[in-house]
């Protein structure tokens, strides 16, 4: 299942986007049960593309591109 989610999105960084929405989800949940925070949808959407943008000041020039506008693409 995994395998062909790589292969349908298309880019070589499936991997980093996959692990960052993970994290994002993690730490998104931890504020809702040990911070009493709500779901928001909004709140993991600003942290996931804040945590895209860290990965792309220290990403190869080639994935940098790729992430880049792959994110500028992003709709919610």
């Amino acid at each position: 299942m995994v395998l062909q989610a790589r292969q349908l999105f298309g880019f070589q960084s499936f991997g980093e986007i996959a692990l960052i929405a993970s994290w994002c989800i993690w730490t998104h949940r931890n504020f809702i049960i040990f911070d009493g925070a709500s779901i928001s949808l909004d709140r993991w959407k600003c942290s996931f593309t804040g945590m895209i943008g860290l990965v792309l000041l220290r990403a190869k020039p080639s994935l940098k591109y790729e992430l880049d506008s792959w994110i500028c693409n992003l709709t919610f």
